[in-house]
């Protein structure tokens, strides 16, 4: 609870700063950016659980000197964890159970620094991103020569660095695509011990 409402605080901070920059003469333009690609969701102790659709926006302000500070959250779906396997001998395995997460959701508070001002502008990027997860985990009970495999829900959460890097190649005055990388760690407090990468192509938008 702590972690979210310390996100939704700098949200809320990042759109004032954003609405203020709209409204007066300054070196700070607000930016809004969406974009798609796909998500390479992982446990880094076991298994992988496929590359999947992604989706995510942003909205942040940028300074003339190449800085970006923003919010930035997306949504990895369709994911399909795998079947558990029974794991036992010598008895009949009864039912079907899966273990991996079903959904996944981020959010990030970070900054971008873009290297050059010209049409082409590579840029780097690092955070602290939330992860919120829904998975599927396999029960197994021994009940003579039976084995009765059953499944349950659970959700999570946990945080952890969000860094990458990209490329920008600007259209217009406000109007520029990108494309990027995007790395998360959401171990820490996890007990899924998730982290996702993300392979994005966005649209961005400056306010004025």
């Amino acid at each position: 609870m702590g972690v979210r409402f310390l996100l939704v605080t700098a949200f809320v901070s990042t759109l004032a700063l954003s609405t203020r920059a709209a409204a007066q003469s300054s070196p700070w333009t607000p930016e809004v950016s969406a974009g798609g690609g796909l998500g390479h969701v992982f446990r880094w102790e076991d298994q992988t659980f496929g590359n999947r659709v992604t989706a995510g926006a942003a909205i942040g302000i940028a300074h003339a000197s190449g800085w970006v500070i923003e919010i930035h959250g997306d949504k990895t779906f369709g994911l399909e964890p795998p079947v558990a396997p029974c794991g036992l001998v010598n008895v009949e395995c009864v039912g079907i159970a899966h273990d991996g997460p079903t959904s996944i959701a981020t959010m990030t508070f970070g900054t971008r620094f873009h290297l050059g001002s010209g049409r082409v502008q590579p840029y780097v990027l690092a955070g602290l991103g939330v992860m919120w997860s829904e998975s599927l985990h396999s029960l197994t009970q021994v009940r003579g020569p039976i084995a009765i495999v059953s499944e349950h829900a659970s959700t999570d959460h946990g945080f952890g660095p969000d860094l990458g890097g990209g490329i920008r190649a600007v259209l217009t005055p406000r109007w520029s695509v990108s494309g990027e990388v995007r790395w998360l760690d959401a171990s820490w407090q996890s007990r899924e011990n998730l982290a996702v990468t993300r392979v994005m192509i966005g649209v961005s938008g400056r306010l004025r």
